[in-house]
């Protein structure tokens, strides 16, 4: 196969997700789904580079009305479908070796969608590649608000693993390149053990807002809660989730799973805090499905559940 070849399967994918009118030139639209077949930034359990052709895969035949969350009132909350003005953009085409390539690949082509207004949903590939993006949408916006869902802070130096990128290193990185307002970053469902205190005391001092899942379950705590995930849309905003956030009993096929994770409905539920804020969100994800690894068609079925309640 050529390499022309290659890159044209890479950014088409497969079918479009959830039938969304597939383009992959730039034009105006409430908003772009775009892959990104990329995991050359993570140390554990690789595989997510075929995340977005699985997503899609699991999105066939599915409806792109939401349920509503309570029939039960007088009149249901029904509206139009939530992927409704969205297109499939395909594959950003990215060279699987390269993650210094596969970060400006992401830059240049998460910019040129933003620049005639769309919205950006990316399909992971693994969380590193967030960065690209950031980059490109604070290049228009200026510093992001960002409601980042992971059981990990990724803000690491790099030193233990001898580089300055992966995808436990990309917040320290978009918090030093003033990509995102630390005011305006809440981190929810951390829990994974640490081999020091250090991200933890950088996050600290930069002010971000961190929540492990013992803290989001906390009704006393529920006011701050509140008050922080509406600072995060004070502004423009990014959606960030690592499908590492919710348990391993429901998404195993994931590059880090720990323990005692958010179910989905705590997922759906600070998802849907995001429709409280004055404009919508200016982009957003869903990194880390591996679907090489056990439980990858459940895991890939919760992803998309998730990314419907996206498509706003």
């Amino acid at each position: 196969m050529s390499a022309d070849l290659l890159l044209q399967g890479l950014r088409t994918g497969l079918t479009p997700f959830f039938g969304l009118p597939l383009c992959i030139d730039p034009r105006p639209a409430t908003g772009v789904v775009l892959g990104a077949p990329c995991d050359a930034g993570v140390i554990n359990r690789p595989g997510a580079r075929l995340g977005p052709w699985a997503m899609r895969a699991a999105a066939m035949g599915m409806g792109s009305h939401p349920m509503p969350g309570r029939l039960r009132e007088a009149r249901p909350a029904l509206g139009p479908a939530a992927a409704q003005g969205w297109l499939d953009g395909g594959n950003i085409p990215t060279l699987p070796f390269s993650l210094a390539e596969a970060l400006e690949t992401v830059q240049a082509t998460v910019g040129a969608w933003a620049m005639t207004g769309c919205r950006t949903l990316m399909l992971g590939g693994d969380h590193a590649l967030t960065l690209g993006a950031l980059r490109a949408l604070a290049r228009q916006h200026g510093p992001l608000g960002l409601l980042h869902l992971d059981a990990h802070p990724d803000a690491a130096d790099g030193a233990a693993w001898g580089t300055d990128i992966h995808h436990g290193t990309w917040l320290r990185q978009a918090l030093e390149e003033g990509l995102v307002d630390p005011t305006r970053v809440v981190q929810a469902g951390l829990r994974a053990p640490r081999f020091d205190d250090d991200e933890l005391a950088f996050l600290q001092a930069a002010g971000v807002r961190m929540w492990t899942p013992g803290d989001l379950r906390d009704p006393q705590l529920a006011p701050r809660l509140e008050e922080d995930l509406a600072a995060v849309g004070r502004g423009p905003a990014y959606l960030s989730l690592d499908l590492d956030a919710l348990d391993p009993v429901l998404v195993p096929a994931v590059a880090e799973p720990v323990p005692g994770g958010l179910s989905l409905e705590e997922a759906l539920r600070l998802i849907h805090a995001a429709r409280q804020w004055p404009e919508p969100w200016v982009g957003a994800d869903l990194m880390e499905l591996a679907p090489t690894l056990e439980g990858a068609e459940a895991s890939a079925r919760i992803a998309v559940h998730l990314a419907l309640h996206l498509l706003v």
